[in-house]
């Protein structure tokens, strides 16, 4: 199944990234990497593994961190990666 970035899943993950860069180390950097990567190899193998949020939209939820958590759709052998979404922020600012 092939992965297709949003515009906002690049930016969200840009975001999350820049601060990490400001406020921890490369290490740190270097694990949220990982687990983002392990994820969405996840995904790619399992796309209804993880809990669907959104049923009529059909949207997932996927924990990568404790802090991040990446929502995406599965569409037409596709999987779009929507955005990466700070779980300490209110979830019903979220726009799909």
């Amino acid at each position: 199944m092939k992965v297709f970035w949003t515009a906002e899943a690049e930016e969200s993950f840009s975001q999350n990234i820049t601060y990490l860069e400001e406020n921890w180390n490369e290490e740190v950097i270097g694990k949220f990497i990982g687990k983002t990567e392990e994820a969405i190899s996840t995904i790619t193998k399992h796309p209804t593994l993880y809990p669907i949020i959104n049923k009529q939209k059909g949207i997932h939820k996927c924990l990568v961190v404790k802090q991040i958590a990446l929502y995406y759709r599965v569409h037409n052998n596709r999987i779009d990666l929507l955005t990466f979404w700070n779980t300490f922020q209110n979830p019903k600012r979220l726009k799909f």
